[in-house]
């Protein structure tokens, strides 16, 4: 009996040692499934936010080409509506990311969020009026509000 005492010791520390590594290696996997309906979302709801620009043809400029907003009271509130779903989207949906341990895709929405902000002054100047909206956004503004 004392000969097995050695191995089954040795046996009994192993095991459960094995069993945490199988557990971390699904608490992986299923990190990575989960970060792909966040993702998922993100990008659908950006899809939508592109179909809406080509309903509202010249308004494109408005969110990438630097150009302000349209004197026009009109089209003034569309490129504003417009620039409040993209807003939502990247200010309250991709932070979802930051929530799903080992999503990847946290790092290229961020630098995706620094780009729109800095190229668009429709979006920018949304979230400089109301800071308490997307606060998430708020935090990458570009220091130069001409910028």
């Amino acid at each position: 009996m004392a000969v097995l005492a050695p191995g089954t010791s040795a046996w009994s520390m192993a095991y459960p040692a094995g069993r945490r590594g199988a557990a971390a290696e699904r608490t992986g996997i299923g990190n990575a499934v989960a970060a792909v309906p966040a993702n998922d979302t993100a990008l659908r709801a950006v899809r939508e936010v592109r179909l809406l620009r080509l309903e509202r043809p010249g308004t494109r400029g408005h969110f990438s080409a630097g150009r302000p907003l349209p004197e026009d009271p009109g089209e003034r509130d569309g490129a504003v509506t417009i620039a409040e779903l993209p807003a939502d989207v990247l200010g309250h949906g991709v932070p979802l990311h930051r929530n799903v341990p080992g999503s990847d895709s946290a790092v290229p929405w961020t630098a995706c969020r620094r780009h729109l902000l800095a190229a668009g002054p429709v979006l920018r100047d949304l979230v400089r009026e109301r800071p308490e909206r997307w606060p998430g956004l708020v935090t990458l503004l570009p220091a130069d509000p001409s910028s």
